[in-house]
């Protein structure tokens, strides 16, 4: 056992966590989020799906009047797939939309494989912190437009 002891207060396990993923190209890792509850506009919509390249921290954002799980597939191959291809794996909260068979069905037909996280995982830093920023644009633009 001499050379398995470990510093007090050393972490068993050094390096990256296995749970984060260091994608090494652009759109290889996607990140999806629903933000919710916002001021409906002129064409009924109320919902904002964000989609994140974790690569390059770039952004595209769909407004929805719905959220059924065809809705969001139907989103992600216009915004991810159409403009970029098929992302390696897509990273996404537990929610029941991206968690449905409509959704994996679509994700296996693409190839991409799927990595779910808590509802709130403050190590997504860069995704809450994206989803902040388009909430106070979006916001900004309402309170100039209206």
């Amino acid at each position: 056992m001499h050379g398995l002891r470990q510093r007090k207060g050393a972490s068993p396990n050094p390096g990256p966590s296995p749970g984060n993923i260091d994608p090494r190209r652009p759109f290889e890792l996607v990140s999806m989020d629903f933000v919710t509850h916002m001021p409906e506009s002129a064409r009924g919509n109320t919902f904002l799906l964000l989609f994140q390249a974790t690569f390059s921290g770039y952004i595209m954002c769909k407004p929805m009047s719905s959220t059924i799980a065809q809705d969001v597939a139907e989103a992600y191959e216009e915004q991810v797939f159409l403009r970029f291809g098929a992302s390696s794996m897509i990273r996404h909260d537990q929610d029941p939309r991206f968690m449905s068979e409509v959704f994996t069905r679509f994700r296996e037909l693409l190839g991409s494989k799927q990595r779910a996280t808590l509802a709130y995982c403050p190590q997504e830093g860069q995704q809450e912190r994206s989803v902040q920023t388009v909430i106070r644009s979006v916001k900004a633009y309402i309170a100039k437009a209206g």
